[in-house]
């Protein structure tokens, strides 16, 4: 099987494309496919049977696009489709959530008691995966959640238009529910873009997580144990991205992400 097959990424909007970046910085190697699924954004506030519909189909086009490994870089489908997609892709090509990479990094390093904080959609939050994922692997670990279902669509608007949704932040911050925590979760794709607008809101020792960079970590050491890891560049093969309705906000967020010199193109599944 040749390790020149693309790793597949899946998001409803740019929001994956943090994950697609930590990715190439830590496997410039290996070529992306990315597909957002832009017509349907955003998840979160979908119900599970349908984000279960979108991402199995998703996960499909992928698989019978060569991909041979499938990056869910979506809290949302992670959360409420993950089994789903398990199945759909079958045992051969291995699936990479948001959810478990970053639990087992944190019940890794909290050896004692801590306080850990979690953003996220309504979809997400409300399907308690990060809960009983971490009841399954940590006594350490005491989770405080919250839903913050405007902040997806404020920041996919607001990362075109160079306007950060300060405004909505405050509001979800401003109840001092995640201020005795030791770290937080940033537990939406999209919320990397506001890294930097979330420490400001948190006293100075919260750490704020790297999830990208971490299911990057998992995806690194997955492909090196079943071989199939890429080490030589190929210049043919370059990452290719596709969205299920190609916008001006797409277009602009993957160019501020991997350049001009990209492949676009709009799916219909």
């Amino acid at each position: 099987m040749s390790s020149l097959r693309p790793i597949g990424v899946f998001d409803s909007g740019i929001g994956g494309l943090t994950v697609a970046r930590a990715i190439h910085d830590l496997l410039p190697e290996e070529p992306i496919l990315y597909f957002g699924d832009t017509a349907h954004l955003p998840y979160g506030e979908k119900s599970p049977e349908l984000i279960q519909r979108y991402s199995t189909r998703i996960a499909r086009h992928l698989v019978k696009s060569g991909c041979k490994a499938i990056v869910v870089a979506c809290n949302s489908a992670s959360s409420n489709a993950l089994q789903a997609i398990i199945s759909e892709v079958g045992p051969k090509i291995p699936v990479i959530d948001m959810v478990t990479p970053v639990v087992k990094h944190l019940s890794h390093n909290c050896i004692e008691a801590c306080q850990v904080g979690l953003i996220g959609t309504r979809a997400t939050i409300a399907s308690g995966l990060y809960h009983r994922c971490f009841n399954d692997l940590s006594s350490n670990v005491e989770l405080i959640s919250k839903a913050t279902p405007l902040l997806a669509s404020a920041i996919e608007e607001g990362f075109f238009n160079d306007s950060i949704p300060q405004a909505v932040l405050d509001a979800y911050f401003s109840d001092n529910t995640f201020n005795n925590i030791d770290s937080i979760i940033l537990g939406c794709t999209h919320y990397p873009l506001i890294k930097s607008e979330v420490k400001n809101l948190l006293p100075s020792r919260v750490s704020v997580i790297d999830s990208p960079s971490i299911v990057a970590e998992t995806l690194k050491s997955v492909l090196t144990e079943i071989e199939e890891i890429e080490h030589v560049s190929n210049q043919l093969e370059g990452h290719h991205f596709q969205v299920s309705d190609l916008t001006e906000n797409f277009k602009f967020s993957a160019r501020h992400f991997f350049g001009d010199d990209l492949t676009l193109e709009e799916v219909v599944l």
